[in-house]
């Protein structure tokens, strides 16, 4: 009788993972927008951008998924300062769940709507390819990308180039490069 039950289920529905274990074979992406910061396009652009990048991932053997949170200022600050102990707004905070497996992809993602805003206005483009940008680059830092300064210029040269890449063939352009130049003037 060394029987040990099983956890209950969250929900019962077949083939649905318990949250935070992705299924073997899912890679997929989880978006919510509580505080209705983007317009119902802008939010069906961004999940349609979400998913095609997912299903690349997948192509390339990546399996698992990422839960994306759209935030304000005030609230990426909030947890800016308490995860990262550093004052003031950001663009993404990744919870990398996952951190041992670069094929598994199981993250928390908080993306700011108002510094997306602000970046692609500067910059020139739409909302959702910068908060696209900021998906790309959490996702890829899950996998072994690092643009951090421990890796030096070469680490971040390949990350941004990958996303580039990505973000080129999601048919949105370069927009870490447009950045770039733009930071360049």
């Amino acid at each position: 009788m060394d029987e040990k039950p099983e956890p209950p289920a969250e929900d019962d529905s077949p083939g649905r993972p318990m949250p935070g274990v992705p299924a073997a074979d899912a890679t997929t992406a989880d978006l919510a927008d509580p505080g209705s910061l983007l317009s119902s396009d802008e939010l069906a652009v961004l999940r349609a951008c979400a998913e095609r990048f997912m299903g690349l991932l997948a192509r390339g053997h990546i399996r698992g998924e990422i839960r994306v949170t759209i935030i304000d200022d005030t609230e990426m600050s909030r947890l800016h300062e308490t995860h990262k102990d550093a004052p003031g707004t950001t663009d993404v905070l990744t919870f990398d769940l996952a951190p041992d497996d670069d094929t598994l992809l199981d993250a928390d993602i908080l993306i700011c709507a108002d510094e997306a805003r602000r970046q692609s206005q500067a910059r020139g483009h739409e909302v959702t390819s910068e908060l696209m940008l900021y998906i790309v680059h959490a996702a890829l830092h899950c996998t072994g990308y690092d643009d951090s300064e421990d890796v030096g210029e070469r680490g971040a040269l390949a990350m941004h180039a990958r996303e580039d890449e990505i973000l080129i063939e999601l048919g949105l352009g370069a927009v870490f490069h447009t950045q770039s130049a733009g930071d360049a003037s």
